[in-house]
């Protein structure tokens, strides 16, 4: 009674893509119906389990799209290598496939490394269904170049900043129990995902659950992140003490101030103030937080770090249609996005105080300035 439903999954990618199912003309139609049977298997499982297959934890659907596309053009290679269909997929052939791309595509070594885990998650789904025991790596990653070692180059734009704090908002909002439109399936679905949220029995979820369902922890956490780029630990140490919403700012003691030596005093937008003003109010209906300062904690009443917000990341990102087109997309792709945006609209000192660097040289390395705006520039420039 506590798996999770399988059917009726709603992929994020067709089943097969279209070159795919061109290849696929070229064998039986049966087989060509399983490799579709094939595929679902392996995306449903990506979709619903593939990130923690114990805990029932899938990924987000950006990463089932990446994962799926490179998928379908390893396969693509493999029917065409060997001349033939099958399913099966080895460490050999993957070795072989990598060695391939490496040699005679004018694929970068960033793309490689993306081909690499989505080959990873395939030999787990393999172990994970079909009691392999693959245990893979590929031969020469290490003569591949770290091309996410500039960290820098991974940020959020403007708008997709926009889209994730309405990501938020939306998964933080739950309709009133007695919505008059609820449908009684819909009521029973969200009562499921509330007692699963609430880790309470499901016959325990009523009009209390449903109001106090409707949070906003997550927006004003999000909210506020964005307009000073606030690092993992920072998030986990920001405290009700740093407040001063009269005048809209957040002001972080010199002692509490990472890799910085004095206090800072960040501005915060209009909108952080108002999710902040209503979050504070409902702070102080919860239990875990009658004696401590902590400005957000997590469900486990634990201060937020990279992994619970890399976490929190991943959900918002499965709510937009944001895709990371080679980005490395982490919560410090937030803090590069506040400081791009900074310095595009209020110059670079302005960034550098907003995003508490002490030394202006690392603010540069932070900031990229937007294609768009680019754009522009050179449309004025002649």
């Amino acid at each position: 009674m506590f798996d999770k439903p399988q059917d009726n999954v709603e992929l994020p990618v067709p089943v097969v893509s279209e070159p795919n199912q061109t290849a696929l003309e070229q064998f039986a139609p049966l087989q060509a119906e399983d490799y579709e049977d094939f595929k679902y298997d392996f995306l449903v499982w990506l979709s619903t389990r593939g990130k923690r297959p114990f805990r029932g934890d899938g990924y987000a659907d950006t990463t089932v799209q990446t994962t799926h596309y490179k998928i379908e053009v390893a396969y693509r290679w493999l029917w065409d290598t060997h001349g033939e269909y099958r399913t099966g997929f080895t460490p050999e052939d993957a070795d072989q496939l990598l060695n391939d791309l490496v040699r005679r595509s004018p694929k970068t070594d960033n793309e490689i490394s993306i081909f690499i885990k989505s080959l990873k998650r395939l030999f787990k789904w393999f172990n994970d269904s079909r009691n392999t025991d693959y245990d893979w790596e590929y031969e020469h990653k290490d003569q591949l170049k770290d091309e996410t070692s500039d960290k820098s180059i991974h940020y959020f734009r403007a708008w997709e900043l926009s889209s994730l704090y309405d990501a938020a908002v939306e998964i933080s909002s739950v309709r009133s129990y007695h919505n008059k439109g609820m449908s009684p399936e819909e009521r029973d679905e969200i009562k499921t995902h509330l007692a699963q949220r609430m880790e309470i029995p499901k016959e325990e979820v009523g009009p209390e659950e449903f109001d106090n369902a409707n949070s906003w922890k997550f927006p004003s956490l999000f909210s506020v992140s964005a307009d000073l780029g606030l690092r993992p630990i920072e998030v986990g140490r920001a405290n009700t003490g740093w407040l001063n919403l009269q005048d809209k700012e957040v002001r972080i003691p010199r002692e509490e101030s990472t890799k910085n030596s004095e206090p800072w005093e960040c501005a915060l937008s209009t909108r952080s103030v108002r999710a902040l003003k209503r979050w504070l109010e409902e702070r102080e209906r919860y239990d875990r937080y009658a004696d401590s300062d902590k400005l957000w904690l997590t469900k486990y009443g634990n201060p937020y770090g990279s992994s619970s917000l890399n976490s929190l990341l991943d959900d918002l990102l499965a709510e937009t249609d944001i895709q990371p087109n080679g980005r490395q997309l982490t919560w410090y792709a937030i803090r590069r996005g506040a400081a791009t945006m900074w310095a595009s609209d209020a110059g670079i000192e302005a960034a550098q105080e907003q995003l508490r660097h002490s030394n202006l040289e690392t603010t540069l390395r932070y900031v990229k300035s937007e294609s768009g705006r680019r754009a522009q520039m050179a449309n004025e420039m002649w």
